[in-house]
């Protein structure tokens, strides 16, 4: 069972972008987390062939209990993520199969926590706070175990099933 803090925002300027990126790049190598610098154009195939998105920032993982952490900004400066999603094959004319087309999608970020890691989330977000201090100040966060706002650990705690006798 895991959960999913969600975050966007807009970056003060584009410049902050780099800043970012070095400065998280430091941290991660003094916090032995794994790191992925980005700067990225994608390019749409298919029908709307030609539309580029382009994505700069940096990922950085904390640990094996947390999917990537996203700070990365569209060309707008907005947080972002985007991927490439594989289609349907398509048949053509004379039962020939062409081979499925990939869909380019751009979504808000966002981080999955196992439950039972509560001393990960709470990193989480502490980073998300040293970011909307600094770089996105607009920046808006959802986390469905309501620590985000409350910063009440108790929420982070396990919760324990017990089966009921008939």
């Amino acid at each position: 069972m895991s959960t999913t803090v969600h975050y966007f925002g807009k970056i003060k300027n584009h410049e902050g972008i780099r800043e970012i990126q070095e400065e998280f790049r430091e941290i991660a190598q003094v916090s032995g987390w794994n790191h992925e610098m980005v700067d990225h154009v994608f390019t749409q195939e298919g029908e709307t062939a030609g539309i580029k998105l382009s994505l700069r920032g940096i990922r950085v993982t904390l640990n094996k209990t947390t999917s990537p952490l996203q700070f990365t900004f569209d060309k707008d400066g907005y947080l972002s993520h985007i991927y490439y999603e594989k289609g349907q094959a398509e048949t053509v004319q004379g039962g020939m199969t062409r081979s499925a087309r990939q869909i380019l999608h751009q979504i808000h970020t966002s981080t999955s926590v196992r439950n039972s890691d509560a001393a990960s989330h709470r990193t989480l977000v502490k980073l998300l706070d040293y970011v909307k201090k600094r770089y996105v100040p607009n920046l808006e966060v959802i986390d469905n175990t309501g620590y985000w706002y409350s910063r009440d650990e108790a929420v982070l705690a396990p919760k324990r099933l017990e089966l009921v006798k008939k």
